[in-house]
């Protein structure tokens, strides 16, 4: 028995076998194809592209290209259109954090990918008989011609064709006016604020009976604390504008927005930044916010370009809500976004949930915005004015024991799940709302609190808002919210 084996791994049967299924697994599974049909495919289309050189070595050179996603599908899953637009906004900053992150076993499994392929170029071709040989070029050609290879590279394509639409549109829309008529204003509060965080996952706040108590102020801050406030996307690029703009959820139009609406109804309008300037109409928060009529840009770059804390922002505040005009102020965090560990810049760590640092960093990031937003609540009081203070994250995140433990996701609740609330200078209890209220809805809402009503956004008050079904944009799909999985809460 001993001896058969020896000769079987000397003549290479044994070798040939195990690296035809590594690819087999490898590659589907690695490129977000994982299910058993799509391992088997793979390894009927290795075998039937022996039956000619030039056959094996095409297909060899797909794998090879499909292989360099491995990285990032082992971390982030199947490629979608929201990967690729951020991959093509990617700075140098964000490319070295990424590199970090697929340092290791990421990195091994790719070289042993292209390992795997170059012997499979090396094995011997089928010596079959002509008919044979014609029998099974159909065959391999009718599995492939819709195999996951081929749709993986055509999706690539489009996605990359779509991405250059959507960022000339993007320059282009910036340069439209806003088409908003029979707007009116009746103002409640002569100070509207509207925080806009970044990568917040509501089930990591206290508030949202997270077990460790890292929202101790807002836990009991009087005010309207939705439970179910659901984004409209899972990355910024994608979220922020079907947010703030008018959306159907595929279309964006971004020249009518709040910060457009808001100039119309006759407010003063600041934008206050600590995600970076890199261009006018380089990103769609850029895009909106430079409709603010006064705008203050911590970053002059991208959002790494410089490590700045979010509370450098708040001392613009005194003097801004001291003004007499009606005013709406935007602030725009830089807040949980990953690095967290980067984001909390000395921030005292208070909790201890994880082995992976980055976790117990998220924790910290988010203790840190408690004590942001209750700083901003204390300013918009001293100012003796009426207010209103109203916060949301652009989406959630991805937070588990994986190699990348905090990172952006789309296949989860916990990706869209943030936090929403709204404080008035008359509030005086802490109420929650468990009413499902999708983020696409935010224009009308913001409507009722600034008081304005126009012909394009019908004002909606979060009383008034019925449960009904709420669809998120994935990166190429609406797909029902509550289809999602649930994740598997660390604490």
């Amino acid at each position: 028995m001993l001896e058969f084996i020896k000769n079987k791994l000397i003549n290479g049967t044994y070798v040939t076998l195990f690296v035809l299924l590594f690819i087999s697994v490898m590659i589907p599974v690695s490129l977000g194809y994982n299910n058993v049909w799509n391992c088997f495919l793979t390894l009927t289309l290795l075998q039937l592209a022996r039956i000619s050189r030039l056959l094996q070595c095409v297909l060899a050179i797909i794998l090879f290209l499909l292989s360099f996603y491995i990285p990032i599908g082992i971390q982030f899953g199947r490629m979608n259109y929201g990967f690729v637009i951020s991959a093509i906004e990617t700075d140098y900053h964000e490319t070295k954090e990424f590199l970090k992150g697929i340092l290791g076993l990421p990195l091994l499994l790719l070289f042993i990918s292209w390992a795997a392929l170059y012997y499979y170029i090396t094995l011997p071709v089928y010596k079959l008989r002509r008919k044979i040989l014609l029998v099974l070029g159909v065959l391999f050609f009718s599995l492939a011609i819709n195999s996951y290879p081929k749709r993986m590279i055509k999706n690539f394509v489009g996605y990359i064709i779509q991405s250059k639409k959507d960022l000339t549109l993007l320059k282009d829309e910036a340069l439209i006016p806003d088409t908003f008529t029979d707007v009116s204003s009746h103002p409640r509060y002569k100070n509207i604020i509207i925080i806009i965080g970044e990568s917040v996952a509501a089930n990591y706040l206290s508030l949202y009976n997270y077990p460790h108590n890292n929202t101790p102020w807002l836990k009991t801050a009087p005010g309207f604390f939705l439970e179910n406030y659901i984004s409209t996307a899972p990355n910024t690029f994608l979220s922020l504008p079907r947010t703030l703009a008018l959306s159907d959820g595929d279309q964006v139009t971004f020249n009518n927005n709040v910060v457009t609406l808001a100039n119309r109804a006759g407010y003063d309008t600041y934008w206050i930044s600590n995600q970076g300037f890199v261009g006018e109409y380089d990103t769609p928060a850029t895009v909106i916010a430079m409709r603010a009529k006064h705008r203050i840009f911590l970053k002059r770059g991208d959002y790494n370009s410089a490590l700045i804390d979010d509370f450098t922002m708040l001392k613009f505040l005194p003097d801004i809500l001291s003004k007499e005009q009606k005013k709406v102020i935007f602030i725009h965090m830089i807040g949980s976004h990953p690095d967290t560990c980067e984001r909390v810049i000395g921030y005292p760590q208070r909790f201890t949930v994880s082995d992976k640092q980055e976790i117990n960093c998220y924790l910290a990031s988010i203790n840190k915005l408690d004590e942001f937003v209750h700083k901003v609540y204390d300013y918009a009081k001293d100012a003796q004015s009426p207010f209103v203070l109203t916060y949301f994250s652009d989406h959630g995140m991805t937070v588990d024991s994986g190699r990348r433990p905090v990172r952006h996701g789309g296949d989860e609740k916990q990706n869209y799940h943030v936090p929403f609330f709204i404080i008035t200078d008359t509030a005086t209890v802490h109420k929650t709302i468990d009413t499902p209220v999708s983020a696409y809805q935010f224009p009308n809402i913001f409507a009722t609190l600034a008081g304005i009503t126009s012909r394009q956004i019908i004002p909606l008050r979060i009383a008034d808002i019925r449960p009904s079904e709420i669809k998120v944009f994935n990166g190429k799909e609406k797909v029902n919210y509550q289809q999602l999985s649930e994740s598997v809460l660390i604490k």
